[in-house]
């Protein structure tokens, strides 16, 4: 009997601790229309309910830069095609996420800013279905759509990212998946991942930008989707970085389809890359670059590799 009431106890703790944390979610409105602010809906959430879970559904034309510090399950969701816009003369982020976890901001257009978004310090950033606009790839030479470092991770999903000095700026053992997204008149490159760092696309685009990607000292997974139409190369695979190509079409970039140098590793193991207009679709610079299976990827290259290592062997 004494069992059976001390279970019973247990049982009844647990329901009064999940009561609770339902309690603690909260769902906030604000409408930028009628003088309210993301910012200030943000700073009451962080006072009484940082943990979350916490919502806040957006209208109207925001003009404010929004720092979500120290908050975990937070969601932003724009209504009614909700906009924030820059008021710091591209000084700060539009948006900031620092030391936070599980931070949703999704269906918005976003304008301007040093960063559109900035996922800093450790963070867990989701973005989904948003438009984010930069002022010019001339008139904001360091601006940057999204930018992920110190130890963040971003999962992207269904976003266009354009207009931007480099659509996503990726280092500081950084981490950011990408899934049919559109990065589009980037005036650097769509995609710059440095200094450990990681990206993988899963059937994103990333067409008519300077550059498709610039890869240094980190690694890229290529599944599907498009690099085409940039100015330049499709892809740079330098300093010791590794690109492994598993499905995506590079064509009609302005230099190579693919440079590898400098101590760097790519593997084809299925791509297209045909018509890159310097001449040669995959690119070996002379020193010290590795690329393998490039007969695979029907282009023009320079990359020495013998037959006997560019065929899969059975293992007896």
């Amino acid at each position: 009997m004494r069992q059976r009431a001390r279970f019973s106890t247990v049982i009844l703790l647990v329901a009064i601790g999940a009561a609770s944390q339902r309690a603690q979610a909260a769902n906030l409105t604000v409408n930028c229309d009628k003088k309210e602010t993301i910012h200030k809906a943000v700073k009451l959430l962080a006072n009484t309910n940082p943990q979350g879970p916490n919502t806040v559904i957006v209208s109207g034309s925001c003009r404010e830069n929004t720092l979500i510090r120290s908050m975990d399950r937070l969601t932003l969701i724009a209504k009614n095609g909700a906009s924030i816009t820059d008021r710091s003369n591209g000084t700060l982020a539009v948006v900031d996420i620092e030391d936070s976890h599980s931070v949703t901001v999704q269906g918005f257009t976003i304008n301007g800013g040093a960063q559109g978004v900035l996922c800093n310090t450790a963070s867990v950033c989701y973005l989904t279905g948003n438009t984010l606009q930069g002022p010019g790839p001339i008139e904001g030479p360091g601006r940057l759509g999204v930018d992920v470092l110190r130890g963040s991770r971003a999962f992207l999903e269904s976003n266009v990212i354009q207009n931007w000095a480099r659509g996503a700026f990726i280092r500081g053992s950084a981490e950011v998946f990408s899934s049919n997204d559109v990065f589009q008149d980037n005036g650097g490159s769509a995609i710059a991942v440095l200094d450990r760092s990681y990206f993988e696309s899963r059937n994103s685009s990333l067409d008519n930008n300077g550059v498709g990607i610039e890869a240094g000292g980190s690694g890229v997974f290529l599944g599907g989707g498009t690099i085409s139409g940039n100015s330049s190369d499709g892809i740079r695979v330098l300093a010791a970085s590794e690109a492994i190509f598993s499905g995506p079409t590079i064509t009609a970039n302005g230099g190579a389809g693919v440079l590898v140098q400098d101590s760097s590793f790519a593997a084809f193991l299925a791509t297209s890359i045909t018509g890159n207009l310097s001449g040669l679709d995959v690119d070996c610079e002379p020193q010290f670059s590795i690329a393998r299976f490039v007969d695979r990827t029907g282009g023009i290259t320079n990359c020495v590799e013998s037959t006997s290592k560019s065929q899969p062997k059975d293992l007896k």
